[in-house]
């Protein structure tokens, strides 16, 4: 062997040596980026879809730290394969972000504006996470049969809850809503989000039945697995998701025909046995034919005006009107409904049953442009071809991806999927992995920006934001924890220790509106003990404190103005009291509550004859029996 095929052999093994530790790196976060996804997919919608701060604001945390893995990724040797050019989808996701946060520095309900922004950053890290951080085949099947599992899993669970209304859920103040008893809703306490799940998870075991070179026999049990969660589908008695079911095997339908490869007659001969299965299915279930009885009544009784749904859409249309262009701000609809003086509402709700119309009156035209745009451009790109050595899995992942992505738009028509945490994280991860395996623009192209120019940077920036994200999330979450556990321990602990709880929470958050307002409510409980008028006063003097800095995180909660005229009222300073009572009844008219308070500030302030007043409106108005805390976002109480 001569001199220069000796140095030639050296310089080989060298490299070889250079690419092993990082190809030991870079296999290690891409299984560490799968067990993280596989954690954050799988505990929402086992503990109420993650609609509980308690649990959300936790899987955000582990989001964070996915990102992070993503950022330390990217500072590395960039892969050859890696893309170097963000598409029109990147930039439509990157400006709702940025906008979104612009909403929230802007907003009127700071705490609750933070709370959804960050659910956007996650939903934006999960999607791009899926779309470029994946694309190791084996774990994004392991992915899509966790989901398979998964669904089975709460299909069970939906059959065996039917008849225990009782069942306490994950804590005791979970219980069963009595209007949803008699419906399959698995862990998610809501049926018609739990009917989603199914759907998502359906797809993907039909993809795998239908699409997939596995052997027969484990295709027929996928394709049972699949028609089992139709039955859960149909037993959940949702609206929205027997429509998104057809929608979902429709795409399946779409994908089948473009990238499978059989004849066109076998799936859509295959949809048309699965749909008269469902049909028949649908005309034995007895939730089906008292959900049918309802409607015709509503339709045919003309109360369809009168149905809560109806009349928050007329609510939302109202709010759009009057802040159309930029919205009211993120996270802002549960306070800003009850002031619409045109509608009277039995209950308190948190969001519109449409994903659109929330939108709209959160983000304006301006964000709802930007999400109309980011729905195009995907629904778009799942027509282009699939990458150039697609396999099998490719077509599963983009048919799952693609019935997922249809079935829930069209159900955010007449419903909030989208603001359920385990919901859109499983609708973004399904879709980030579908646009994955599908060709991207190579070259120069008007749609593409060049991200080489940014080379390692862009890791550093996607780890350092992420780091940031993390640290907002965690200290919301811990503040959060506290206020839960003082409120936990209302009705059993000392004044002085839900005091320090609640101080507790508020050490690791200022900003939070709902520990401010306890911390009120604690010192005006206080104050009305207190024999002495010193004392009395000063207890009065911290309530009013606590409230105003919950104004300050929240101005739009009308609550926490009744209670500071109840504060001010004790203090027996009538006239600062009534402007305070005016502007709780203003945002919320049909709160017979502050109505009641109102009064009795009249009475005490020699005025009887407004006090007469106020007891007739008090008594006319929908709901209010009791003093309404500062609801939990998202939502717990729906129409």
């Amino acid at each position: 062997m001569t001199p220069k095929l000796r140095i030639r052999r050296r310089r080989s093994s060298s490299r070889r040596g250079e690419a092993g530790p990082r190809h030991y790196f870079v296999g290690l976060a891409s299984l560490v980026t799968a067990f993280l996804l596989a954690v954050i997919l799988v505990t929402g919608p086992l503990i109420l879809g993650a609609a509980r701060l308690w649990v959300e604001l936790p899987l955000l945390v582990v989001v964070a730290l996915l990102l992070v893995i993503q950022g330390l990724r990217l500072t590395g040797t960039p892969a050859p394969d890696l893309p170097r050019r963000a598409d029109a989808i990147d930039l439509a996701v990157l400006l709702f972000v940025l906008y979104a946060v612009a909403r929230w520095l802007t907003s009127p309900a700071g705490y609750f504006s933070r709370i959804e922004v960050m659910d956007v950053a996650a939903y934006a890290g999960i999607f791009f996470t899926c779309r470029y951080g994946m694309a190791n085949r084996r774990y994004c099947m392991a992915l899509l049969y966790l989901l398979v599992a998964l669904g089975v899993v709460e299909t069970a669970l939906g059959y065996y809850l039917i008849d225990r209304s009782d069942y306490a859920g994950i804590s005791p103040q979970d219980r069963w809503q009595p209007h949803y008893v008699s419906r399959w809703m698995g862990t998610y306490d809501d049926p018609n989000h739990y009917a989603s799940l199914l759907i998502m998870s359906m797809g993907a075991a039909l993809a795998l039945g239908s699409l997939s070179k596995l052997a027969w026999p484990a295709r027929i049990v996928l394709i049972y697995g699949a028609l089992m969660m139709i039955v859960g589908v149909i037993y959940s008695g949702s609206w929205g998701g027997w429509i998104a079911l057809l929608a979902a095997i429709g795409a399946l339908v779409v994908v089948a025909l473009r990238n499978g490869t059989m004849r066109w007659w076998v799936p859509v001969t295959g949809a048309g046995v699965l749909l008269a299965t469902a049909g028949f299915l649908f005309y034995m279930s007895p939730v089906v034919e008292d959900r049918l009885a309802s409607a015709e009544t509503l339709i045919f009784e003309g109360k369809l005006p009168t149905e809560p749904r109806v009349k928050l859409a007329v609510a939302a249309l109202r709010t759009a009107h009057h802040h159309l262009l930029f919205g009211t701000g993120p996270g802002t609809f549960a306070f800003v409904h009850p002031g619409d003086h045109e509608s009277a509402f039995p209950l308190r709700a948190d969001l519109v049953h449409d994903d659109f119309l929330n939108c709209l009156d959160d983000y304006g035209l301006v964000g709802l442009g930007l999400a109309l745009f980011f729905m195009t451009a995907v629904t778009l790109k799942f027509f282009r071809p699939l990458i150039v050595d697609n396999r099998w899995q490719d077509r599963v992942l983009v048919a799952t991806g693609f019935a997922a992505w249809v079935a829930l738009l069209i159900d955010s028509l007449i419903d909030f999927n989208l603001h359920i945490p385990a919901n859109a994280l499983l609708l973004f991860s399904l879709t980030g992995l579908a646009l994955g395996r599908v060709q991207d623009e190579k070259k120069a192209h008007w749609s593409t920006v060049p991200l080489a120019p940014l080379g390692r940077w862009l890791g550093v920036i996607i780890a350092v934001v992420a780091l940031v994200y993390g640290v907002e999330v965690a200290r919301t979450a811990l503040s959060d924890h506290a206020y839960e556990k003082a409120l936990a321990r209302e009705n059993e602990a000392s004044a002085t220790e839900l005091i320090q709880a609640a101080g507790e929470a508020l050490s690791y958050d200022r900003g939070n509106a709902r520990a401010w307002a306890l911390l009120g409510d604690l010192h005006r409980s206080e104050a009305s003990r207190q024999k002495n008028s010193g004392d009395r006063l000063s207890e009065s003097q911290k309530a009013l404190d606590g409230y105003q800095n919950a104004l300050q995180a929240n101005s739009l909660d009308g609550s926490v103005q009744a209670r500071i005229g109840l504060t001010l009222d004790a203090m027996q300073k009538y006239p600062e009291a009534l402007s305070h009572y005016l502007e709780a009844v203003t945002a919320q008219p049909d709160n017979g509550q502050f109505w009641s308070w109102l009064a009795e500030h009249y009475r005490e302030s020699g005025m009887p004859d407004q006090a007469a007043q106020a007891e007739q409106r008090a008594a006319q108005c929908p709901n209010g029996a009791g003093e309404s805390p500062p609801p939990a976002v998202p939502p717990a109480a729906k129409p």
